[in-house]
Parts: structure tokens; sequence; C-alpha cells
């Protein structure tokens, strides 16, 4: 049995939902809980009074709403509506043998908060304790902090959607709204970049200030700490700001292409505040990427004027990565086959599967370039267009070489 729990979610009823909404919660909640749990699950065993709390206890989001004076358009907030509604429904959580989506993760904590804390009978408890199986903890405070984890994770990638730190950077909260305990508003705000000019290699560029999206309505900036950057800083301050320059954004879109602002922007958000590492290498400081732990690229970064600066975005092939260095000398390519063969691009290594290209695979692993099959990016399939004689011509090319490398 799960551990108990005292009780932060009753009410008094003062806001039930209108008959109609309710009738259409109960279909969709007898479909979640029978995919969960199986096609015989007892819905029988509920009340309605019991299964109008669980209508009236499952997040209700409603329409967003700008949150002061924030420079947030119309078309911003329907945007934000779209896409919160979309990712609450897609179904990529991993539950036992299933995926389920965050509405239906809601539901199922839901479910069992109102087995631990709501039925009196003691005999249909213990039927729906035992109906749920030993697979699942009846104790609902796991599966709700898992929601919540999920939740704010998708707050994140809502406003990374709409986020762009050399135009305007986003953030957002959840605001509940009178005495309904799951009701609850989207309130999104905005703010300017921050813009400087500096030299780089003797010309002024302009470079924007890492904003990061927040889930708070708080203004947050990405800073590096100093103990990271070793040798390569050497000034009194424990923390530096980030800069990026526009270079460098343009060069995520065009090398992650086929994968959307969404995760770009994701990626930005959640790379500075969990950063525990840089890579020196050739002399300079090296940022991974690593979306679900697969390496993508790398920022690559100087320290000017007590600032870290994101020069530019290098593809895992690139030169001036390891991967990259150790692909070239493994092959004996040269720096222009890379981009003739469109093999500095997500999309290209995206579609290289074992049944069609194993040999070519393997010669990607050995370089340390793994797992980008794997990947699991929003859209990222439907968007790829599939050429397969460009990369079959590749893999001829890859054979001529002097070493013959494919066939060894």
């Amino acid at each position: 049995m799960g551990r108990k729990r005292k009780s932060k979610r009753k009410n008094n009823g003062a806001c039930a939902k209108p008959g109609n909404a309710f009738s259409v919660f109960e279909k969709r909640m007898k479909a979640v809980l029978c995919k969960i749990l199986g096609k015989d699950f007892p819905m029988h065993l509920l009340t309605k009074r019991e299964r109008e709390q669980m209508h009236m206890l499952v997040h209700h989001i409603k329409a967003a709403r700008r949150y002061g004076n924030s420079m947030v358009t119309k078309a911003e907030l329907k945007k934000v509506d779209r896409l919160y509604q979309q990712l609450l429904r897609e179904e990529n959580i991993p539950m036992n043998d299933k995926k389920v989506s965050l509405f239906e993760l809601n539901v199922f904590s839901v479910y069992l908060f109102i087995i631990q804390q709501e039925i009196e009978c003691d005999l249909r408890r213990k039927k729906l304790i035992e109906f749920t199986g030993p697979e699942y903890d009846y104790d609902y405070g796991p599966y709700e902090d898992l929601f919540h984890a999920h939740n704010n994770a998708v707050l994140i990638k809502v406003i990374s959607s709409l986020t762009d730190v050399s135009k305007k950077i986003f953030c957002i909260s959840l605001r509940k709204e009178g005495a309904c305990i799951a009701d609850y508003i989207p309130e999104v705000s905005a703010f300017s970049p921050i813009v400087k000019n500096i030299s780089i290699n003797g010309i002024r560029r302009p470079i924007y200030k890492v904003g990061l999206p927040s889930n708070e309505n708080v203004h947050e900036w990405a800073k590096i700490d100093t103990s990271l950057l070793g040798n390569y800083y050497s000034g009194e301050k424990k923390e530096l700001d980030v800069y990026i320059q526009a270079h460098a954004l343009k060069r995520m879109e065009e090398r992650l292409d086929a994968m959307g602002a969404l995760s770009r922007n994701f990626m930005l958000a959640i790379t500075f505040p969990h950063l525990k590492s840089l890579e020196s290498y050739r002399g300079y400081l090296l940022i991974p990427i690593a979306p679900s732990k697969v390496r993508l690229g790398y920022l690559f970064c100087n320290v000017i004027d007590d600032m870290l600066v994101i020069r530019t975005f290098l593809f895992i092939t690139h030169s001036a990565t390891p991967e990259g260095d150790r692909l070239k000398k493994f092959t004996g390519m040269k720096r222009s086959d890379i981009s003739y063969w469109k093999i500095d691009r997500l999309s290209t290594l995206f579609k290289i599967d074992e049944e069609h290209w194993p040999e070519l695979l393997r010669v990607f692993e050995v370089v340390g370039i793994k797992n980008i099959q794997k990947l699991n990016i929003e859209g990222l399939r439907d968007k790829i267009e599939h050429d397969d004689r460009e990369l079959d011509s590749f893999v001829d090319d890859l054979n001529d070489m002097k070493f013959n490398l494919i066939n060894r």
C-alpha cells in the first residue's frame, strides 16, 4: 500500500461544473481509465458524486491572458492556447508498458486520490485497489508529483515556442481562478532583449543577452558559474552573464533543421540552468547540446569582457568538434565534403537507419555520433524529406575512398 497523505484537494462542491461538461468529461475519463487499467475497468464502483469530484479536481485550462501591462499580442495568446492543448494530449509519458498524455496522467492521479481519500466504503475501495493491480501504487502522491513535473516542462516548451532572445522573451504562469481547485488560467508576459555591441576580431557585432523562458512570470537571465571556466577566466566574478550572436541563432536554425523553434529554444532554455561542465577543445569552450542525452552539437564560446559569448553553433559532424575531427580522420573526408553531402544537418543524420545503411551507421558510431535516429522530437519525422539516393551516393563515395572504410 502507498503512503497516506493529508488531503489538499477537499472542496465543498461550490464550483460544480455544468451537466453537459460533466457528461463529456465522464466519457473521456472512462476512456483514460480503460486505457491504463484495461477495458474491463469497473466504472460502476465509482458513485456519481465521486465522478463529479474527479471532474472538479482534474485541471481545467482556460484561455490564456496577458499578465499586467505586458507586450503580448492576441495572436501570441492564441498560440499559447493552441500549443498548450496540443501538448496536454501528446502521449509521450512512459507508464509501465504504456505511454500516456499529460491529461491522462492527471486523470489517473485524481482517480487514485479518490480511492485513497474519498471512498468511504471499504469494500468498494478494496475492489478498486485490487483491480488497479500491483504494478501501480494506489497512492496518488507520486503520480501527482510526476504530473506537476511534466506540466512545468510543458509550460517551458509552450513559452519557448514564442521566445526569440534577439526579439522578445516570454514568461508564463498558471493562476488559479476563484474557488475551484482545478481551474487555471495561463498568464503570459514578455520583455525586450538586452543588446550590446562588442568588438570581435576587430569588427563591431551585436550580441544578445540570453533570456530564459520562465514559468513564474519573472525575468530570468542565463548565467554561468565561473568555476566551470577553468583557465579561460581569471577575474573575480562568481557568475558571468551569457550572450549570443545572431550568427549562432541562425546556425542553430540551419543545422537543427526540421526541429522547429519550439525544440531549439527549449534546448537553449534547459541547457544553462542545468549546466554542470563545459568542454575545452582546441582553445575554445564548447557547451554540448544534447536533448534526451543525445549529443547533436556544441555552442562554440569565448569569454569576452566578463561575459560568456556564444559565437556560433557547431553540428556534431563539423570541424572543431571532437566527433567531427574524428570523422574526417577516420574517413578521409574533407571539410567541404561534410557540407556537400549535407551531413551537417540533423535531417540527414536522423534518417540513417540500420536497415538501409548499417555500415554508414557504424561509421558514425565509431567516431562517437550515436543515437540521433532514436530522438523523439515533436513532428521531426513528418518534416523530413526522404531521398535515399542522396545517402546511397554518399555511401558510394565513401566506398571509393582510399581506405574503403565502409566494407572493412
